[in-house]
């Protein structure tokens, strides 16, 4: 059976369309990958629009342009880390004393976020594609930074004493603008020659408040941030670099002679310091030994005051004891006397007493017997004849023929009334002797 001429075109249109849309597939459909985002021009329109984050969106058929959300620019001379390149991309500068010098260094370039700048940055920036932005806005802001930088210092300032200061401001530029400057006269020394010469060279403008002055920053209302801006060397032109290298060494010589110089007067300092030191030393022991003199004297001196005043404490103490004791005894004598005083009334008294009660009989009774007992000691002892050879008298009309006994009543009566002792004994009243 065979097909008609009407089926025939039918099929021919339908494999048209197969391979048109074979071959036009890939502008219909686009995908976002991760770490990127599009910007998509219509087909017909012409208007523009961006999808910054990973996933289809439709193409149809506009024109779309890739960007990395963030990427790594190089500028360097040979390619020793990932992502380099072979060609030197360094960027040459020139310090103020004429010398030139290739820097390498990497910047981090963090592009804009949302789909107006996107947008913004390929329409009205003129930035169609990445490459586009990194050889006309990167590349020259980097160079004018490092150039800008260069002009402030010579290449052996920047070789030694003020390579830091070189990596600071280069930094300082990208984050916030080249520096303004002004020409001014300034004498500085010749690279190759080594000679002084007088130069014109930039130097800072400064605000009133004393901070820098920038230029508007170049990367200011794009969305872009340069980050993490890294200088890796400084290549500098090989008559500069020998001349560099004369220089140190002759600086460092310089520096090891001031070295010496400074190192022999540090040790004539030093030995100076040591000698007064230790003259300072002698005469410290000597004031110590002094001092300790005076101390030890006066550590005497206040032992010797202690001991007087606690000798002089202990004498008035023992003064006071003394007095004490003394007033002690003294009342002791004065109660003792008192004692005694009243014993001896009580005793006068009882005395009295017993004579006002029998008159004293037993003291009148005792001296008669001694009295009487003395009489007859001496009656005994007599030897002679007591018959008298002359007779007075006689008592009552008899005549006493015995002499002695006549002589011992005389005695008796005497003595009995010498002591007022009355011997006879009264009727009705009975005396006891004791």
């Amino acid at each position: 059976m065979k097909m008609s001429i009407s089926k025939w075109v039918g099929v021919g249109f339908l494999a048209v369309l197969l391979i048109a849309g074979i071959f036009t597939a890939g502008s219909i459909v686009e995908t976002v990958d991760k770490g990127t985002f599009q910007v998509k021009q219509a087909a017909i329109s012409g208007a523009m629009s961006a999808k910054m984050t990973p996933g289809l969106w439709f193409q149809n058929f506009g024109d779309i342009d890739p960007w990395p959300k963030a990427e790594t620019y190089f500028f360097t001379h040979d390619n020793d880390t990932k992502g380099d390149s072979d060609v030197d991309t360094s960027i040459e500068v020139r310090f103020n004393d004429g010398s030139m010098c290739k820097i390498s260094g990497t910047v981090r370039i963090v592009l804009p976020v949302s789909e107006q700048q996107a947008i913004v940055l390929v329409t009205e920036r003129g930035h169609k594609t990445y490459v586009d932005l990194q050889e006309k806005l990167i590349k020259p802001t980097v160079r004018n930074v490092l150039r800008s930088t260069a002009n402030l210092m010579t290449a052996r300032e920047s070789y030694s004493e003020m390579r830091s200061d070189f990596i600071s401001m280069a930094r300082d530029q990208i984050l916030n603008g080249v520096y303004k400057t002004r020409e001014d006269t300034k004498q500085v020394e010749d690279l190759v020659t080594g000679e002084k010469i007088w130069k014109q060279v930039k130097v800072l403008k400064k605000a009133e408040d004393g901070s820098t002055l920038h230029e508007p920053n170049s990367m200011e209302n794009t969305g872009i941030t340069l980050a993490n801006f890294e200088i890796k060397s400084f290549v500098y032109e090989k008559k500069v670099q020998l001349q560099i290298a004369k220089q140190q060494e002759a600086r460092m010589a310089v520096e090891t002679a001031k070295a010496r110089a400074e190192q022999a007067k540090q040790l004539e300092q030093q030995t100076v310091a040591e000698g007064k030191q230790m003259v300072a030393m002698a005469k410290y022991a000597e004031e110590q030994l002094k001092v300790k003199a005076v101390v030890e004297a006066q550590k005497n001196k206040e032992v010797q005051e202690l001991d007087a005043l606690r000798d002089k404490q202990v004498a008035v103490t023992a003064g006071e004891k003394r007095k004490e004791v003394a007033q002690l005894d003294k009342d002791a004598a004065g109660l003792k006397k008192q004692e005694l005083i009243l014993l001896g009334e009580g005793e006068s008294k009882r005395r009295r007493l017993n004579i006002d009660a029998d008159g004293a009989l037993k003291q009148k009774l005792a001296t008669y017997e001694v009295v009487a007992g003395k009489f007859a000691d001496a009656i005994a002892q007599y030897q002679g004849d007591w018959v008298p050879t002359t007779i007075m008298g006689a008592r009552d009309g008899q005549q006493n023929g015995n002499g002695a006994q006549a002589l011992i009543d005389l005695f008796t009566t005497k003595v009995a009334n010498d002591l007022a002792l009355d011997m006879s004994v009264k009727a009705g009243k009975q005396v006891t002797v004791k």
